[in-house]
């Protein structure tokens, strides 16, 4: 798969468009999936653990499901679009309309880290620390995430700094 597929990556002469979160709708998917296999085992193992118990797991698992699933077909469909013609990058989901987040002229690209982890987000020169929004997949450490990165900065970082930089 290639980074402009994994990305649903759309390039035209004034305007880039990216889905930033539809990289990690597998890991999503994989989650599920080991979460039934929890659910099954401890419908097996019914008699090992109290009510109490199996229903604070139950709770817990319920959780990650609702995220799970809101991260595959609500989160995965975020799209930042950096347009030229009107000066401005728009984000839209699911769940809003297409909405103007901030001026193109007024953006900047920075890296933010969580944890041992980090990714790209694009804020407002004034307030990038206050308000930002991520338009990269998570990047951690090792030969993977390097070669993700890599791809990424090739190919979707530069097509943003170019209309950026115009």
């Amino acid at each position: 798969m290639t980074i402009r597929e994994k990305y649903n990556a759309q390039e035209t002469i004034t305007s880039f468009t990216i889905y930033p979160k539809k990289p990690s709708v597998a890991l999503y998917r994989w989650i599920l999936v080991v979460i039934m296999a929890v659910v099954l085992v401890l419908f097996l193992l019914n008699n090992m653990f109290d009510k109490g118990m199996r229903f604070g797991i139950y709770i817990v698992l319920w959780g990650f499901t609702l995220h799970s699933l809101y991260n595959i077909y609500i989160g995965s469909k975020v799209q930042y679009t950096f347009d030229i013609k009107n000066n401005a990058i728009f984000r839209s989901s699911p769940l809003s309309s297409r909405k103007k987040i901030m001026k193109l002229d007024e953006a900047v690209i920075f890296v933010n880290s969580e944890m041992a982890s980090w990714y790209y987000a694009v804020g407002a020169k004034k307030s990038q620390f206050v308000k930002s929004y991520r338009i990269s997949e998570t990047f951690g450490s090792g030969k993977e995430s390097d070669i993700n990165q890599a791809a990424y900065d090739n190919y979707i970082l530069a097509s943003i700094y170019k209309l950026l930089n115009r």
